[in-house]
């Protein structure tokens, strides 16, 4: 049942303190940044201020923003955040954000170059992960999203469990946000990185921040990643731009413009194929398991399947606008815009099957012998346009003598997508040889061209409301709300250019939701934690694949959620601990490259440990761990199999992470540094027939300050050169996706 009464309170409280005449803080967590002598630079996120350090930091008692618009610390943010920053990215060499973003608890990512961009958390994947750039939302995450290289980015932050109160979208599993560098007025400074290793890996960049005057500064990186694959013949690169003007006229206002230019070309690797072992032997141990007998031969590992000419690409501008007023001491007003225009193409073989008897036969008419491998072909052209606005005002005021803080705001967009795709008539458009596949072009089939048109319109408005109450000094209250207008179009076109009114639909939706949950501090420094959420959104798995019929409500999601969080050890420790369950009912899931199905209810339970010891300034240890109990209820994938009960592929009941780091050996210019991951057995389709198996993987690394500002760090990943399979896509159920093998790699970074 809705809160309603707490959600009047709420208004009626931000009516009263439109015409209150004074005001106060709600505490120290939510006054304009926490500073102190370790703290670097303070860049502006939103209105609250975001702090980077070195060395021992005070981490619960920074601000990330992805945890809302209240300016609350991490301490008494009623939610699981995890913060990677650009200094830890660097020392690990992640190179992209998903690969920070996996060290955090409970994360995992899919790397299937369908959907660049998809991660598991919580039990759930694909678009119930939401993906934000600098706190905006630029659509739907798998097919919208790209991989983004961490040196131009600040930090990759990490927001636990639904998020739709606060970002009006579909995030139940969790919401990772992608920081972008920003610009110092302090001095001028600079950074450059160049990496080279195996697979002609290549990663570099450049960058710096400059202040132009005293009220206006600049900031540009740019940084180009590439690489043969270590499936050869993938070949996935890309270019990204970034730069941002810092305008601070007065202490009370702040304009910053950002501009974000991003040209890849994914991976196209998409798969390695499952075979029937019964026919041809030579299965690779340690991989998966399946009660129908599939395997990966030893054959076919590391071996190309794609087209020679395989497409997988985009180009994407995105300019955005902040504006922060301090209008007075109790009123800050801030605003942001943005425009996303976005071009993307995907041409190639992506399912591969395995011809297990006689009688395939491919588009030409000819017949596929036994033991080969047939492939389709799959053309998508999308071309996406958005634009749009968030407002919103703070207000800090008093209830009874209880300090109180109070947003209110409002956003909207608009999005246009147009989705062009085209796929042969027949099942298979040719067939490659299993151990040694010919390097074919995509050529053309009949039933591909002319393509087939669905363009989309999504408007979406927004209402939304935020509000933290100290009760005590140790005692807060958080709450939110939001209230939605979404107008969904998707129009479909015959090949012949002819409207297809069967399958194309209009629907208009209102969806709301609130949060509600207690911080208690036991001390200053250690605190406990409760919150219940909802969330009703678009019901995904691909919004845009989504057909008449397929839908007519949005998805409904709940979660309970405890924790605790604490610093001891004069701050040498920091750790957190949460339980969390999750109900998400009237939910679609993909049951094939352009299919979904309604599954009715996904049931998700588990916990998340994480812990940060600084034992002496040469040794740290840094470690987390998370159970993760994933269910579907009423499920029928298709008419033929009842998948009610089982487990959500691709979810591992146990995630690992472990980090230890020697600095100053001997007291050498030298640190030395060891993780370990481990994932646990995941499923790999939703009979649950097949099953991946667990695996462990082994990174170390050192690195040498070789002069002031400059250092050189040589890795290994995957030093065991375990064999693992990374992903298992629904949508391409004939295939499993491998992970990298053993890797080596040097690289110089430079900061002055």
């Amino acid at each position: 049942m809705r809160p309603v009464y707490y959600i009047v309170t709420l208004m009626a409280s931000g009516l009263f303190c439109m015409s209150a005449g004074h005001a106060e803080t709600t505490g120290s967590d939510q006054k304009q940044g926490v500073t102190g002598p370790l703290s670097k630079n303070v860049t502006s996120v939103g209105k609250a201020e975001y702090i980077t350090t070195h060395g021992k930091t005070a981490f619960l008692k920074t601000v990330a923003g992805v945890g809302g618009r209240l300016g609350l610390s991490i301490q008494h943010s009623p939610a699981t955040i995890n913060v990677i920053q650009h200094d830890l990215m660097m020392q690990r060499g992640y190179a992209q954000a998903e690969s920070a973003a996996d060290s955090a608890p409970g994360v995992s990512s899919g790397g299937s170059p369908g959907s660049p961009a998809q991660l598991m958390m919580r039990g759930f994947t694909g678009n119930q992960i939401l993906i934000l750039r600098d706190g905006l939302y630029f659509g739907p995450t798998t097919m919208v999203n790209r991989p983004q290289n961490t040196f131009n980015l600040e930090s990759v932050q990490v927001l636990k469990g639904p998020s739709s109160v606060l970002y009006g979208q579909g995030a139940v599993g969790g919401t990772v946000d992608m920081r972008a560098r920003t610009p110092d007025f302090d001095a001028a400074h600079a950074n450059a990185l160049l990496s080279y290793g195996s697979f002609n890996t290549w990663n570099a960049g450049v960058g710096g921040s400059v202040p132009i005057t005293k009220t206006l500064a600049i900031r540009s990186d740019f940084s180009r990643t590439s690489s043969d694959g270590f499936v050869k013949g993938a070949d996935p690169h890309s270019d990204d731009f970034t730069t941002t003007l810092l305008w601070k006229p007065t202490n009370r206002f702040t304009a910053r413009l950002s501009m974000d230019y991003l040209t890849d070309r994914l991976s196209t690797y998409y798969g390695t194929p499952l075979v029937s072992l019964a026919q041809t032997g030579g299965r690779v141990g340690g991989l998966l398991s399946s009660s129908k007998g599939l395997g990966i031969t030893r054959g076919s590992l590391w071996r190309y399947y794609n087209v020679r000419d395989g497409r997988a690409g985009s180009v994407n501008a995105t300019p955005t606008l902040h504006l922060d007023w301090q209008v007075s001491p109790t009123i800050q007003i801030h605003n942001s815009s943005y425009f996303v225009y976005s071009k993307r193409r995907w041409n190639n073989a992506e399912s591969l099957s395995y011809i297990g008897n006689t009688g395939a036969v491919d588009a030409g008419g000819n017949n596929i012998a036994p033991g080969r491998i047939g492939r389709d072909r799959f053309y998508v052209y999308q071309n996406q346009h958005q634009v749009g606005d968030t407002l919103h005002t703070q207000f800090d005021f008093k209830i009874f003598g209880m300090k109180n803080r109070f947003v209110l705001g409002g956003d909207a967009y608009y999005l246009r997508f147009i989705r062009n795709h085209g796929f042969p008539d027949a099942s298979y458009a040719d067939s490659v040889s299993l151990v040694s596949p010919e390097q074919t072009s995509l050529g053309t089939f009949a039933g591909e061209y002319p393509f087939r048109k669905s363009p989309t319109t999504m408007v979406q408005a927004g209402l939304f409301l935020e509000d933290v109450l100290t009760v005590r000094d140790n005692l807060r209250i958080v709450g939110g709300f939001r209230y939605d207008w979404l107008a969904l179009n998707r129009q479909n076109y015959n090949q012949n250019g002819g409207f297809n009114a069967a399958s194309s639909f209009k629907g208009h939706y209102n969806p709301d939701n609130f949060r509600i949950g207690p911080v208690w501090d036991l001390t200053k420094d250690i605190s406990l934690y409760g919150v219940y959420t909802t969330a009703e959104d678009p019901p995904g798995s691909n919004i845009f694949l989504a057909n008449r019929g397929q839908f007519s409500r949005l998805s409904h999601s709940r979660q309970g959620e405890i924790g605790v969080k604490a610093s001891t050890w004069h701050g040498r420790f920091t750790t957190t601990l949460s339980f969390y369950d999750i109900r998400r009912t009237r939910m679609l899931v993909a049951t094939g490259a352009d299919t979904v199905a309604t599954a009715g209810v996904q049931k998700s339970r588990g916990l998340e440990w994480q812990g940060d010891l600084v034992l002496n300034q040469h040794w740290s240890l840094s470690g987390n761990v998370a159970y993760t109990y994933s269910r579907y209820g009423s499920f029928h994938p298709s008419a033929a199999l009842n998948a009610s009960g089982n487990q959500v592929p691709n979810v591992p009941a146990v995630t690992a992470n472990l980090w230890g780091i020697w600095s100053r050996v001997a007291d050498l210019p030298l640190d030395l540094g060891a993780g370990l991951r481990y994932v646990s057995a995941r499923k790999g389709d939703y009979a649950n027939t097949l099953s991946l198996k667990d695996y462990a993987l082994v990174n170390v690394f050192a690195g040498w300050h070789a002069y002031k500002g400059v250092t050189v760090y040589g890795r290994i990943d995957n030093i065991g050169n375990k064999h693992f399979v990374q992903w298992a896509d629904t949508s391409y159920p004939g295939q499993i996706l491998l992970g990298a093998p053993r890797s080596f790699s040097i690289s110089v970074q430079a900061g002055f």
